[in-house]
């Protein structure tokens, strides 16, 4: 019988600073049959409060980019024209959140790989991009890495 989901307990080290390690045939039945985990030294690890759900996903460099995309009038072309810009960029994306209703804000979060952003658009162009599309109020970019403090 096939199974639905993978799934493993891993042991939980530390107190200050928690290591958790992850089996490379763990990491690799995620990626696919063809990708090697040795190549990947990094994880973006996202945790949803309001579903308390925490996913992992492995990343080349130790550099992910959230784009975060505060929308003021949601519209029903919002995920098409997103989604044509990230097409037309060829910005690959490792996370969306979809279109998420805070207590503050109408939100779309997308998280890349800094690897993976293309050289020819600047992290400036991107957000003028994004900032054209009908609806939206802000575009916030940043980027998180280890040595950058954790938030939330």
């Amino acid at each position: 019988m096939a199974s639905i989901t993978n799934a493993r307990v891993v042991k939980i080290k530390g107190e200050n600073e928690i290591s958790i390690n992850i089996p490379a045939s763990f990491l690799e039945s995620t990626m696919g049959e063809e990708v090697d985990a040795s190549r990947f030294n990094h994880a973006v690890i996202i945790f949803t409060p309001s579903t308390r759900i925490i996913k992992i996903y492995p990343s080349k460099s130790d550099q992910v980019a959230r784009i975060e995309v505060e929308i003021g009038e949601l519209t029903p072309d919002f995920l098409q024209d997103v989604s044509s810009i990230f097409l037309e960029t060829s910005i690959k994306t490792l996370y969306s959140t979809g279109v998420c209703f805070t207590s503050e804000a109408c939100l779309y979060e997308v998280y890349a790989d800094k690897m993976d952003l293309p050289s020819h658009i600047s992290v400036d162009e991107l957000k003028n991009r994004l900032k054209e599309i009908r609806g939206v109020s802000n575009v916030k970019i940043d980027f998180l890495s280890p040595d950058k403090a954790w938030e939330g």
